[in-house]
């Protein structure tokens, strides 16, 4: 049987782009926005934040929030406009830091993910 040949490695392999979004900073105020790029989620990513997401103390499986929107948060943003540095990303406060967040994989998505189900890295 002979196997199919793969014409572009390109398509399996992460995608070198980043998808820009624009996040609104003021909840009372729709036009004032920041701009957000988010880059590909690949298969180590999801283990990755899954091994921060999940911690076994004592045969006990907990789950640290924190960790995993701090791994998302430096690892999955790519620039800000106005420009951040990780630990400003860090220090949003919670409005825009959950704008941010709905753009980036959910915890139980992970956790799908782990269990084979992770087919599309944002939806």
């Amino acid at each position: 049987m002979k196997m199919p040949q793969i014409a572009n490695k390109e398509t399996i392999l992460k995608k070198k782009n980043e998808q820009r979004h624009e996040v609104q900073v003021d909840p009372e105020n729709p036009d004032s926005v920041m701009e957000v790029w988010v880059r590909d989620i690949t298969f180590l990513d999801v283990q990755n934040a899954a091994q921060r997401m999940f911690l076994i103390v004592q045969g006990e499986a907990t789950l640290d929030l924190a960790a995993y929107w701090e791994y998302a948060f430096s690892n999955w943003i790519v620039r800000t406009n106005p420009e951040l540095n990780v630990q400003e990303l860090l220090e949003l406060n919670a409005f825009i830091g959950e704008q941010i967040a709905s753009l980036l994989p959910k915890p139980d998505e992970m956790a799908e993910a782990m269990q084979g189900g992770f087919t599309k890295a944002n939806s």
